[in-house]
């Protein structure tokens, strides 16, 4: 078998293999969107958001609530109408999406790393498949095989990116986003090369998908048109290839304007400033928030930082540390919550600023060293990537970082000294523990929701008054699923005898008037140890800056409450 195959064969069955323990996670945070969509996609093709849901804390016209096209939806149906409806069924169904876009970053990567000097590299070690010496092939020499597991490196750096291990884990479109980002990339580029005008056609397919999968996915318009011109000026006919994916979202506006009298597309846009209006962070904030997720949700490249730089820069190290420490302290708002855990929180927010800002740095000096196509457009995937999170979107959030993960992973195989490879192993792996343990949090926090949603069932399904929850992501999706009903904050009639049912550690929470009910009891459940993803008093908010500054943290994690409230 080729080296490139068996690469391409290993990486396979390495993602296989990490994310299978997590087939059984349930549906958590914004999964129910997706979930819910697709049931009515089922039910009504060609109406995909035809029905309304109590997300914020009264009913609104799901086009409205979700924020994102349907074709995420279309095949979370599609899968389910044949297999069935269960998390391990739907989470299987993810699996191929982690695989294409961790093989898409792998060729990608062979691409943009293809002017390396190979020939200053010693062979890499058998743990790195791809690079085992071939039999029957004497052809293949020992200097040819960096040409692939220098790429091999950077597919399994995307891997173990927390921002892409943890969000495999769930049933969002982020996964798919980035499937069809990457590949959309790969097309273009091999049918510039090649001059095949059907590579150009399916590149612009795939970026139509990617469009229709989230929002998002219309940046890799000027991302491609810069490398086109950059690349060959005169090339600049090609981009007439553009106007398939314009007229696919024309196309979609037009027709969700006139079904749900809105286009989707421009009200995104208009609802992403609206959001970000209502919470008024602070410029400084804003940028020190983004810096530490664009290092904290890559941060399995600071274990590839050279160590003879940490020998000549620890004294700048230092210094540039403490003025992180004083940043995150000054500028970036706190919560009360945060008073036990402040230092904690700003000095974590510092090392990952830290992380994101050397990020950032790699790439324009990755550029200012080569000044070429590849590099101008990693660069500007990146430098893009961080800019949209921070000004476009109504908060950062680990899913907005994830488009930038294999853009990072290349340029850090492109400058990376591989005279040792043997280290890049154990460096991969310490890369690997930290996403497992992060993604075992996750897991840990949606095991506990349906754990108690469960025990509520058994408790309150027989009431003869209404259950009532407060806040939504899978509390909500499973407490409906027996009967529970959203509060609704304007609306709803409450009555003597009914329930409340509130988690401590989620959204849309009002307090309750003590005159009105009886003492409430309290469940607990412990949480994952040290590590969390979304715990309100650690600062960290993988799912939303709003939740916290970090996007994920390490800190003592209290455990997950629940409360019920009977009302007199």
């Amino acid at each position: 078998m080729e080296p490139s195959r068996k690469a391409q064969l290993s990486l396979a069955l390495i993602t296989l293999a990490g994310l299978a323990p997590f087939l059984n996670k349930q549906f958590n945070i914004d999964d129910p969107l997706f979930l819910w969509t697709a049931q009515q996609i089922a039910a009504h093709p060609l109406d995909p958001f035809g029905f309304s849901v109590n997300w914020t804390g009264a009913p609104e016209p799901m086009w409205h609530a979700m924020q994102n096209p349907p074709l995420c939806s279309c095949f979370i149906a599609s899968v389910a109408s044949v297999f069935g409806w269960s998390e391990v069924i739907l989470h299987a169904a993810f699996l191929p999406w982690a695989v294409a876009a961790v093989l898409g970053t792998f060729t990608l990567g062979q691409r943009f790393c293809r002017k390396l000097d190979f020939q200053s590299v010693r062979p890499a070690p058998k743990a790195f498949g791809a690079a085992e010496s071939i039999p029957g092939n004497p052809s293949v020499r020992w200097h040819d095989r960096p040409k692939v597991y220098v790429p091999f490196a950077a597919a399994l750096l995307t891997l173990f990116a927390p921002a892409f291990f943890v969000s495999a884990t769930s049933v969002m479109c982020d996964v798919m986003l980035l499937a069809f980002y990457v590949w959309s990339m790969e097309l273009w580029i091999r049918g510039l090369d090649q001059k095949r005008w059907w590579l150009l056609a399916l590149a612009m397919l795939f970026v139509s998908a990617a469009v229709l999968t989230k929002y998002f996915g219309i940046t890799l318009l000027p991302l491609l048109a810069v490398y086109t011109l950059a690349h060959d000026r005169r090339c600049w006919a090609q981009l007439l290839w553009f106007c398939f994916p314009i007229v696919a979202v024309a196309l979609y506006d037009f027709l969700s304007q006139a079904q749900y009298g809105h286009a989707l597309f421009v009200s995104a846009a208009n609802y992403s400033r609206e959001v970000a209006a209502k919470y008024k962070v602070p410029l400084p904030a804003q940028i020190f928030t983004g810096l530490a997720f664009v290092g904290g949700c890559i941060f399995s490249v600071a274990f590839f930082v050279p160590i003879r730089w940490c020998r000549f820069l620890i004294g700048a190290a230092i210094l540039l540390f403490l003025a992180l420490v004083a940043a995150f302290y000054f500028f970036v708002p706190r919560q009360s919550h945060y008073q036990v855990n402040n230092a904690l929180i700003c000095a974590e927010g510092a090392a990952f600023a830290a992380a994101g800002l050397g990020i950032l740095a790699l790439a324009l000096i990755d550029l200012w060293r080569k000044r070429d196509a590849d590099s101008l457009h990693l660069c500007l995937w990146v430098i893009g990537t961080f800019l949209f999170s921070i000004f476009f979107n109504w908060s950062i959030t680990a899913r907005t970082i994830l488009p930038m993960v294999p853009a990072v992973a290349i340029l850090f195989a492109r400058n990376f000294n591989w005279g040792r490879p043997s280290s890049a192993h154990w460096r991969l792996i310490a890369a690997a523990g930290l996403s497992l343990l992060l993604a075992a949090s996750d897991f840990r926090e949606a095991q506990v929701v349906r754990k108690v949603t469960e025990v509520f069932r058994e408790r309150f399904a027989a009431e003869l008054g209404t259950v009532w929850f407060q806040s939504h992501w899978g509390f909500q999706y499973y407490l409906q699923q027996w009967g529970a009903r959203p509060l609704n904050l304007a609306r709803s009639e409450i009555y003597s005898g009914d329930v409340m049912l509130i988690p401590a550690n989620n959204t849309g929470v009002v307090p309750l008037s003590s005159d009105r009910i009886f003492p409430i009891e309290e469940l607990t459940f412990p949480s994952f140890p040290f590590f969390t993803t979304h715990a309100a008093d650690t600062g960290a908010g993988f799912y939303s800056s709003v939740h916290g500054p970090l996007p994920w943290a390490v800190d003592y994690v209290p455990p997950a409450k629940y409360y019920m409230a009977r009302f007199r």
